[in-house]
């Protein structure tokens, strides 16, 4: 499956000139349980409702390492596993690799502004891509 985006000039909706490859996108019913244990383990409920966006509302308690974003092929991600993408902009969750999320990234074009969050079924790292170029990661991805 793939996925095609073109960013419409003066539109409230966003698009994406590039393509994420993924294995499933998960349905709206699906969504809401997973990306509750990723909030509720990761995100300040107080933060969320004042900057709306996850990466914006991490836990104060976290440590924090900001990189830019062509530095996301260099962590250590772990090899040949599915993760998790959340698009926050289009609010979809697609289940995905770390390469498709690489290739991805790299393929961003200038006025790609795209916000999204990268788990793991166990949840005991994240990163998110920002729509100011920079990668924040936590947990395993941090050190």
């Amino acid at each position: 499956m793939n996925f095609h985006f073109k960013k419409l000039p003066y539109k409230k909706e966003v698009r994406y000139t590039v393509e994420l490859k993924y294995k499933k996108r998960f349905t709206s019913a699906e969504v809401p349980g997973i990306l509750a244990r990723f909030t509720k383990r990761y995100i300040d409920r107080e933060k969320r409702e004042k900057y709306y966006l996850l990466w914006n509302s991490l836990n104060k308690d976290l440590i924090v390492k900001c990189l830019p974003i062509e530095k996301i092929k260099n962590l250590p991600f772990p090899p040949n596993k599915s993760v998790f993408l959340y698009d926050e902009r289009q609010k979809i969750l697609y289940d995905t690799t770390i390469k498709d999320i690489i290739d991805f990234v790299q393929s961003f074009e200038l006025w790609d502004e795209v916000d999204a969050c990268i788990f793991d079924e166990d949840m005991d790292w994240g990163a998110a891509i920002t729509h100011e170029d920079k990668i924040l990661c936590w947990g395993r991805m941090a050190n």
